[in-house]
């Protein structure tokens, strides 16, 4: 048998029919092209490219651990921000007026004056008193019972007032402070203001967190494809021989890095919600509200964020992997 005639048996027909001489064509062969067009990239047959291990089992579970870590890094953006908004939107409500006296006497008629004031103030929605002896109660664990007893514990006043109120805040203090020196009006400005500043920070802190976890996700799609591109260098060579392009081959590998990362990242966010889940019941059984910390909850405020993240997590790898496959074709021409 001659060389040329193991050459037609061994040459599948529909590469041969327009096979290029040698050399690269301007465009992919048409049947390459119907052949690809035939062949559903999710269908699960042989791909032209095979996976030769650098885009297969291990590969996705890279992308689902990167996936993880991405969607709980997601999860701590919106819960500090959710967290956050219930907080300053209390705080700005929320007003209180310390009643300070020598004696108990001073104290509770500078808290009957000082209510006074507040009824008759425009704006001012709701008031609750808190008496010296209440207030007392409050301080019990640390100074035992019965504290206004030796002690001339503060009286205080909680408030909720509305936005117009605010407005007015530098007369109201005025007339606050004319009932006495120990009456003092704290519109919670300087907590609010803090607030404000360390959420924003954690925010910030959580994003960048994601965008490195996305940025280490290209760069281990970009490695996997370089290792696929030598791994499969007989028949990249082969395509260039019947006429594929660059762009072809390129095309061939995003379209397995797509599947791969909706693979991986779909397993990782999987594994985050239960994380997520299991963290949220152990907050709630252990009563984590009460102390003011924030509990998660599973609403659309988070769900639609994370349901977004394998979307953007396969697209990043694939146009990862297409320019690296791109960039490593050209450089060899």
């Amino acid at each position: 048998m001659t060389q040329t005639e193991f050459a037609d048996q061994t040459t599948p027909q529909t590469l041969r029919a327009d096979a290029a001489p040698l050399g690269r064509a301007p465009n992919p062969p048409a049947a390459i092209n119907s052949a690809r067009k035939g062949r559903a990239w999710w269908s699960g047959q042989t791909p032209i490219l095979p996976a030769a291990g650098a885009t297969g089992a291990p590969m996705t579970i890279v992308i689902a651990i990167i996936s993880a870590l991405a969607a709980l890094s997601l999860a701590a953006f919106v819960l500090i921000a959710s967290a956050s908004a219930k907080w300053t939107s209390d705080l700005a409500a929320s007003m209180t007026v310390q009643i300070k006296g020598a004696s108990q006497e001073e104290i509770a008629a500078n808290t009957t004056a000082a209510v006074n004031v507040l009824e008759t103030t425009a704006g001012v929605t709701e008031i609750s008193v808190k008496s010296s002896s209440q207030a007392a109660k409050l301080l019990e664990p640390w100074l035992g019972a019965n504290a206004d007893s030796y002690l001339s514990v503060p009286a205080l006043i909680e408030m909720r007032a509305a936005p117009s109120a605010r407005e007015n805040l530098a007369a109201l203090r005025t007339r606050l402070s004319a009932i006495g020196d120990g009456v003092v009006l704290d519109d919670h400005g300087g907590w609010n203001t803090s607030l404000i500043r360390a959420s924003r920070t954690g925010q910030l802190l959580a994003f960048t967190i994601f965008l490195l976890i996305t940025g280490a996700a290209c760069t281990i799609a970009a490695f996997a494809a370089r290792a696929g591109l030598a791994a499969n260098a007989d028949v990249v060579s082969l395509l260039h021989l019947v006429g594929a392009t660059d762009e072809f081959i390129a095309n061939e590998v995003q379209r397995r890095f797509v599947l791969v990362g909706l693979k991986g990242a779909g397993l990782g966010l999987a594994l985050a919600l239960v994380m997520l889940f299991l963290a949220s019941l152990s907050a709630r059984s252990y009563g984590a509200g009460a102390y003011f910390l924030p509990v998660l909850d599973f609403d659309m405020s988070l769900i639609a964020p994370m349901a977004m993240m394998p979307v953007a997590i396969s697209i990043a790898t694939a146009m990862s992997a297409r320019f690296t496959v791109l960039r490593t074709l050209r450089l060899k021409i």
